[in-house]
């Protein structure tokens, strides 16, 4: 062999060697958003149905009213103690005045809500008809309580 020949097999030959493994980061910057959308999407369904139940409290439960909503007010407003229970008598008069209002309209609303419920039955089939009625028998309850 001569010497030529032996500075060429000494030569670093880039033909086989194997290149570098890339990094795939559009993978890690998928499963970034992956992991994201999944935390706004358990974030947001768990504050739908907390605020489902805070309203379907309030609802059934009127009478705690007054004294939450002068709680607020003192809060918001920085209001003394003497003027947050004169607020709260305040709403409990007027929340009477308006439960009242409820008692007289209520009869008029409930022979209303009767009266959808029954003109869509008609417009359906007896499956239908029943599955209709007690879905809206479980809505009306839940949405729209007796009057106390």
């Amino acid at each position: 062999m001569n010497k030529s020949s032996q500075e060429v097999d000494r030569a670093p030959s880039t033909v086989n060697q194997p290149s570098p493994v890339r990094q795939k980061g559009w993978l890690k910057a998928l499963l970034m958003l992956m992991i994201f959308s999944s935390g706004a999407i358990v974030g947001t369904c768990a504050t739908l149905v907390l605020i489902r139940q805070q309203v379907h409290y309030r609802i059934h439960h009127p009478e705690e009213m007054p004294s939450k909503v002068a709680s607020r007010i003192q809060w918001k407003l920085g209001l003394s103690d003497e003027k947050t229970r004169q607020v709260e008598a305040i709403l409990s008069e007027r929340q009477q005045v308006i439960q009242q209002i409820r008692r007289e309209f209520q009869p008029q609303l409930e022979r209303q809500l009767d009266e959808l419920e029954q003109q869509v039955a008609d417009l359906l089939d007896d499956p239908q008809s029943t599955t209709w009625q007690k879905w809206f028998q479980e809505i009306r309850a839940e949405w729209i309580p007796t009057v106390p």
